[in-house]
């Protein structure tokens, strides 16, 4: 069964490129599709879609996750990180060729949980996607992404110096690992910002996607 989602056709005429935007653990589809509805404004032929995670969060049920992150094994997370992956894969394959699109037609806005979602997936793919843009995020296991890069799109990375959540330190690891191993790795840092998305950061991310869509 395909994973629930809220969705921004194009305004005009037939998408040529489509953004997929995956929430943070506990939230849901709600959360970014406001931020579709931003970016649409400036990018008419642009399909927005939010997913619902797979699974029902275990410390919020009325919100989801890609992954439990209260589990205590390892392994387990790993497992369901990976069926999470899988499910997301499919239903992004689902999407494009609704739309009769490419993987190079595809950008992946994630935050939180998940922008590891969408590192994961994206660095995985055989073809290069358009762009990353992780929000308050990071790689979750470097060892599985080593051993999964097969693509290497271009990726901005956004973060806090106040957030408690995922601490800014693990944003500069995560692009330490990813400088060296892909052509396009950038990063912006806002002061004074805990786990949230600033105004700033999502005009920083339309001129990404923007610039990717002209080049």
């Amino acid at each position: 069964m395909s994973l629930k989602y809220k969705k921004l056709n194009p305004i005009t005429g037939s998408a040529k490129k489509i953004v997929i935007l995956s929430h943070g653990y506990g939230a849901d589809c709600n959360d970014l599709i406001s931020i579709g509805e931003y970016w649409q404004r400036f990018l008419p032929e642009v399909c927005f879609v939010a997913p619902n995670a797979p699974t029902i969060c275990q410390i919020n049920p009325s919100g989801f996750e890609w992954f439990d992150l209260m589990q205590t094994s390892q392994d387990k997370i790993l497992e369901e990180m990976n069926l999470s992956l899988s499910k997301l894969d499919s239903f992004i394959n689902e999407q494009l060729a609704e739309h009769q699109l490419a993987k190079q037609d595809l950008f992946l806005m994630g935050f939180s949980q998940g922008t590891m979602m969408s590192l994961h997936l994206a660095l995985s793919y055989k073809e290069t996607i358009g762009g990353i843009l992780g929000y308050s995020g990071k790689i979750y296991n470097f060892d599985v992404l080593r051993n999964n890069i097969n693509s290497k799109p271009p990726i901005i990375l956004f973060h806090g110096t106040e957030d408690t959540i995922i601490p800014l330190e693990e944003m500069y690891a995560s692009y330490e690992f990813l400088k060296d191993k892909l052509p396009y790795v950038e990063y912006k840092v806002f002061d004074h910002c805990g786990h949230s998305i600033l105004p700033e950061a999502l005009s920083l991310g339309l001129d990404f996607i923007q610039s990717k869509i002209n080049k």
